[in-house]
């Protein structure tokens, strides 16, 4: 049964979760009416499924989309090259991978919320930046977006016809098996039900001879099929059939198990073309490891150029130095509170918000992906609900800030670097450091887990002096056989060795020789005051030369040795 009619602020703000379904906001949108309404400007977001955004089993590969129609290398066994962002094959033939061509784009969900179109290496991290593998299990979280798309919607009736133009390459195992998918066309019936239909076109392969590569013949197919879709005026989100679905494999491939809690399938005619691939298991339950990663995730179908509404954060300011602690501003918007229905105490049944913490989590944290929860040591957080349910946690004391019907927040968050190392002792593979988002009272909602990064500036060295020193003589020897003294006066210096080089450099009595000449080494400690007086040995007549080298420099003062003074013996 389709809900009641609402103007579009209610619209915007509600979830249906009586059919699973959410309603998006749009820049644009269609008028209200009580008759079919032409449109120019719908948008389809649909990220397929998670085995979509997986790691390959074949080692370093993994499987992604491009937007446009990658180029056909010509042979089996072939790769995207990452070195050059998949511009070519492994077998040096042009592949072309794009994040836009013509009306599709293929988007990444953003570290701070929202979606962004992906680089090459996007389409294989999710938004922390880690890469997937199949060992740790990280996704991708891209989308395929078509835009521009044209038709009609009747929300009177409940019916919606919508063709748009372009193309897209869904790529597995980074192209060892890929197809297209031209021209998609969402039709929604009166009763709810509807279908994603498009053209697929590619190439055959097969597992156990990868060499193979047929080029196999354009089809049109059923993508996913939809029931209890409530066309709105601002359109929604549903999840395609999947879970349950059967799917009746042809002679020779392989059988569908219909065990477990993921087990189903997409489209029979989808299925049965995508068999002529080589992947055709990767679409339905066959009792693999992967079995969860294959049904289907939501599309959503809105009006205008822009992305939908969606969770979205920022933080002022991001950097901030390593030592003491801090406050920062985080905004939140598009937290639209329907979206997070509570699972437990105390906000069991109702909105449940979202709680925005500081802390240092690992890569794997999302509650939407089962971390436990031993994996969030959290060092500071709030807990943003809507105002009449900010008692029931406890008032601002407790943390309780307000969610806005609109699914906008503000709050102050204190960052301390060292309370975060304290609190994630006990998690030795969490490395990241920054402001945290996910619902809260036990709801499950991937579109609120959203990441910053918090940057630490090093804690700066004391300054150190320049080391410097200066030699003057204190007790000049004035006659030959007399021992003299100089004084070091330095900064920087103390407790540090210090060389002393006593040498003639010139003979008191004229036509002596060089033989004459005599150098003489001493090594002192500087007192801790800086200041020391190193006594000189005896020196031959003539003029010495006295130099203080230490580290960062050297100084330099001459004596001068006399002979006898007049009248003495």
């Amino acid at each position: 049964m389709k809900s009641p009619r609402r103007g579009i602020a209610g619209i915007a703000a509600a979830a249906l979760t009586a059919t699973g379904l959410s309603v998006l906001g749009a820049a644009t949108a269609p008028a209200a009416h009580a008759a079919p309404v032409a449109v120019n400007d719908a948008q389809l977001r649909w990220g397929i499924n998670n085995e979509a955004n997986a790691a390959g089993f074949a080692p370093g590969t993994w499987n992604l989309m491009s937007a446009g129609k990658i180029g056909d290398p010509g042979a089996g066994g072939t790769t995207l090259k990452a070195a050059d962002n998949g511009a070519t094959w492994s077998n040096d033939a042009p592949a072309g991978w794009k994040s836009t061509a013509g009306n599709v784009t293929v988007e990444d969900r953003q570290p701070g919320g929202g979606y962004a179109p992906s680089t090459f290496l996007g389409t294989r991290q999710d938004f922390m930046g880690a890469n997937g593998t199949t060992a740790n299990g990280v996704l991708a979280e891209t989308q395929l977006v078509f835009r521009n798309g044209t038709g009609t919607i009747d929300t009177a009736a409940n019916t919606a016809s919508i063709q748009w133009d372009g193309d897209a390459s869904v790529i597995y195992y980074s192209g060892m098996s890929f197809f297209y998918v031209s021209d998609p066309k969402l039709t929604v019936n009166g009763d709810g039900s509807g279908e994603l239909t498009a053209t697929v076109d590619g190439f055959g392969t097969d597992q156990l001879d990868p060499d193979e590569w047929v080029d196999l013949d354009a089809d049109e197919v059923t993508l996913a099929t939809l029931s209890g879709v409530d066309v709105e005026t601002l359109g929604f989100t549903a999840t395609p059939d999947y879970l349950g679905v059967e799917y009746d494999a042809p002679v020779g491939a392989v059988s569908q198990v219909r065990t477990g809690t993921a087990w189903g399938s997409f489209p029979q005619s989808f299925v049965d073309w995508v068999q002529q691939t080589g992947g055709g298991p990767y679409w339905y339950s066959s009792g693999g490891a992967a079995d969860v990663r294959k049904p289907t995730t939501a599309l959503s179908l809105s009006f205008g150029t822009e992305a939908p509404a969606s969770p979205k954060v920022t933080v002022s300011p991001s950097t901030v130095a390593s030592d003491g602690t801090h406050q920062v501003t985080v905004t939140g918007t598009g937290f639209a509170p329907g979206l997070a229905t509570g699972t437990r105490p105390p906000l069991n049944g109702k909105a449940g918000g979202a709680y925005v913490v500081f802390a240092k989590f690992p890569t794997a944290w999302r509650p939407s992906a089962n971390a436990p929860s031993a994996n969030r040591k959290i060092a500071s957080q709030k807990w943003a609900v809507l105002a009449t349910d900010m008692t029931t946690i406890g008032g601002p004391n407790a943390g309780a800030i307000e969610l806005t019907p609109e699914g906008t927040f503000s709050a102050t968050l204190t960052v301390d670097k060292a309370a975060a190392d304290t609190a994630a002792a006990a998690v030795p593979t969490a490395t990241n450091y920054g402001i945290f988002t996910y619902p809260g009272s036990g709801a499950v909602a991937a579109s609120y887990e959203t990441y910053t990064p918090i940057t630490f500036t090093a804690k700066p060295e004391p300054q150190k002096p320049t080391p410097s020193a200066t030699v003057a003589p204190a007790k000049k020897p004035n006659a030959k056989g007399k021992k003299g003294s100089v004084t070091i006066t330095s900064t920087g210096l103390a407790g540090q060795q210090v060389t002393v080089v006593v040498k003639q450099v010139k003979p008191k009595a004229k036509g002596k020789k060089a033989k004459k000449k005599a150098t003489k080494t001493i090594t002192v400690t500087i007192d801790a005051s800086g200041t020391t007086t190193v006594a000189l040995p005896k020196l031959a007549k003539g003029k010495h030369k006295v130099t203080v080298t230490y580290p960062g420099g050297s100084s330099v003062t001459k004596v001068k040795v006399k002979g006898k003074a007049k009248g003495k013996k």
